[in-house]
């Protein structure tokens, strides 16, 4: 059971006394009291104690409830204040409203009514805690989704993968008005003999980004980062060309500064590039490529052979390569399993190994049956060398299903899509580059979910579409070829007669004469 504090203020002794005997004869909830005499008191134990409900006598010696009360709300805007008032004290009443006190007690009142009113107090403090735990958790999934489209956007950007409108439209919808922007990218890399953990690896990158987001801040506009396994990916935005070319020698500074003290406390080097200043979303990601091409000015450091191995495990899930799987699954464990070690020492390295898989694979898997809590509790529990292989290959095995059943549902799903809104749009002057504006896809990546799963083209679906709907109109002997040709979208009749004929073999006048006139015509009224 909750437990609730409620502070009694009362100059008079026997009634605090009567309050609590009420209360906790009723056991309806666990309290915890406080007492005060005056309102001076009232406002010092409040202070200390954080009540959940106040009674406050009205009428007291010194500072009255009514002044207490407007100290109190000051402090303790989520505290519920009830009033303890005679009747002839109830013209504080008016006064009290506007303080947003929670009720009244006229004094003497029945223990029926003191357990009513608290009972109602109560009941508030749990819905506004419900409430808070609800907009919380909203808040953390909006965070979530946020965060997440954020490194969709940015990801885009780096690869080429982004139409300049989809890319502004983003930034829009963040109040963010595109300008000028650069890519700055930072090469990060541990000595495998200083940092052998490649989690405590990715905590470094972390803390990196931090302190150079910090230095950053105070450079630019804004901003947009995101780490991709040995890199750190950084977007300015700035008013002008100048603006940014001008901040660049301070973000070098900035860059070999954190990098040095890295490299001295951590034993974590880094490298980075500056590309050149855009003013084209959909063309920055020359700049990302150009300031990537400027990281590899040091000798890299090379990576620990347990780490080759695992980035070729996660591979091999990518690429749905059992063969590969089955050989670097053994390989991993035998990088974190030792004939002297403790299961405790195994457990460890096991989860350390779960949570750089799951990273690795965060931007395509976001939903898993080996969720961290149950994960975390199923290495915890393992007591044998073979339970804990038998463990990591299920989990990576679940990955690998997930990524393959992930990449047949996107395709599909996006086809039933785009197959609606042809069927729905076929008279307009369709094109890829409309169709990716609507699913926010590449034309290319378009173009093989036809070929993948119609085995055509998008031209070719779009004339059968076309065609199909013609076929339909030409039994109405009211409309001409022209205005049919107009109707399916084919400005020119010409065209459309070379594109039905290409399709069907015959000119649409032959089709119409063959199935929709005379007996024909009226044979397919009939069927219909």
């Amino acid at each position: 059971m909750e437990r609730y504090k409620i502070l009694i203020v009362d100059d008079e002794s026997i009634e605090r006394d009567a309050i609590k005997f009420i209360l906790k004869k009723e056991a309806l909830f666990d309290f915890e009291f406080f007492e005060a005499v005056n309102g001076q008191d009232a406002i010092s134990s409040a202070a200390l104690h954080t009540p959940d409900i106040i009674l406050m006598d009205i009428q007291m010696p010194g500072l009255n409830g009514i002044e207490a009360t407007k100290v109190i709300k000051k402090i303790l805007q989520d505290s519920k204040i009830i009033f303890l008032t005679a009747y002839d004290q109830f013209d504080y009443a008016h006064e009290a409203i506007k303080l947003g006190v929670q009720d009244f007690i006229l004094k003497p009142a029945t223990n029926e009514r003191f357990i009513e009113v608290i009972k109602k107090t109560v009941e508030m403090l749990q819905e506004e805690k419900e409430q808070k735990l609800r907009k919380k958790e909203m808040e953390s999934k909006l965070e979530q989704v946020t965060k997440y489209l954020e490194n969709e956007f940015l990801t885009s950007l780096i690869n080429g993968d982004i139409e300049e409108g989809q890319g502004k439209e983003y930034l829009e919808f963040n109040r963010v008005n595109f300008k000028w922007g650069m890519g700055i990218v930072i090469s990060t890399k541990a000595d495998p003999e200083a940092v052998p953990s490649m989690l405590r690896l990715q905590m470094l990158r972390k803390r990196f980004l931090e302190k150079f987001e910090t230095r950053l801040d105070m450079m630019v506009n804004h901003k947009y980062t995101i780490i991709l396994k040995d890199y750190i990916y950084v977007f300015a935005l700035g008013d002008t060309q100048n603006e940014l070319l001008q901040v660049q020698q301070k973000i070098r500074e900035a860059i070999n500064e954190i990098s040095v003290s890295f490299a001295e406390e951590h034993k974590l080097y880094a490298d980075f590039g500056i590309g050149d200043p855009c003013n084209k979303l959909d063309c920055l990601w020359k700049s990302f490529w150009s300031a990537k091409g400027n990281c590899n000015k040091r000798q890299p450091i090379k990576e620990s052979m347990s780490e080759q191995n695992l980035k070729a495990l996660v591979k091999s899930l990518n690429d749905q390569d059992e063969e590969s799987f089955t050989r670097y699954i053994e390989l991993v464990f035998e990088d974190i399993s030792h004939p002297t070690q403790t299961i405790e020492h195994l457990r460890v390295k096991l989860y350390e190994q779960f949570i750089l898989i799951r990273d690795w694979l965060s931007d395509k898997i976001f939903d898993t049956p080996l969720h961290t809590f149950d994960l975390f509790n199923q290495t915890m529990q393992i007591k044998t060398e073979h339970e804990a292989k038998c463990l990591l290959r299920e989990f990576a095995h679940q990955y690998m299903e997930k990524i393959n059943k992930q990449k047949t549902d996107k395709s599909s799903i996006i086809l039933d899509q785009l197959i609606v809104y042809i069927n729905m749009h076929y008279a307009e002057n369709l094109t890829l580059d409309q169709l990716s504006s609507v699913c926010y896809l590449s034309p290319s990546y378009i173009s093989k979910v036809f070929k993948k799963h119609l085995n055509t083209n998008f031209i070719d679906y779009l004339s059968s579409v076309r065609i199909r709907v013609a076929k339909r109109l030409m039994k109405n002997p009211e409309l001409s070829m022209k205005e049919i040709s107009s109707e399916i979208g084919y400005v020119d009749p010409n065209y459309f007669t070379r594109v039905f004929k290409k399709y069907e073999g015959i000119t649409p006048s032959e089709y119409r004469s063959k199935f929709y006139t005379g007996g024909g015509l009226e044979k397919e009224y009939e069927d219909n």
